[in-house]
């Protein structure tokens, strides 16, 4: 088991990334999956990033333009409690990391409860197409 980098440590991963990158949000997600996934989690879920980056990294696409805004205001250590980022019919989608299983994902929430979540590469348009067909009027 690798053991989790320090602030310090983790401080200068970070900022070895951002040099290389060029103020390249996709760039910095595409560096982070060349680290090892505990660290890139580890940067994905704290202060050093943005939930935007974070999301880049762990579904490998730039979100719509609407929810890029979203996540660019929010620090990746939120993603533990969940960000909300777009309504679709009745439901919210919700982008967050689940510790426990140590992913990423795109949840839909009911207004009581997450009824789906999709990880992974598309988990954004999954999560939309299942909130259009379960949660609509």
């Amino acid at each position: 088991m690798v053991q989790p980098c320090s602030y310090a440590e983790l401080t200068l991963v970070a900022d070895d990334l951002y040099n290389r990158c060029n103020d390249d949000d996709a760039e910095l997600a595409r560096l982070m999956h060349d680290l090892d996934y505990d660290t890139a989690v580890q940067l994905c879920t704290s202060d050093l990033t943005n939930a935007a980056q974070a999301y880049m990294y762990a579904f490998n696409e730039i979100p719509d333009d609407d929810v890029y805004d979203i996540l660019l205001l929010e620090p990746s250590s939120q993603l533990l409690h969940g960000i909300r980022i777009q309504q679709v019919e009745l439901a919210e989608l919700i982008m967050g990391y689940d510790k426990s299983k140590k992913l990423f994902f795109i949840g839909v929430w009911d207004g009581e409860r997450i009824v789906a979540a999709f990880t992974g590469d598309g988990a954004y348009d999954r999560a939309v197409a299942f909130a259009r067909e379960h949660c609509s009027v």
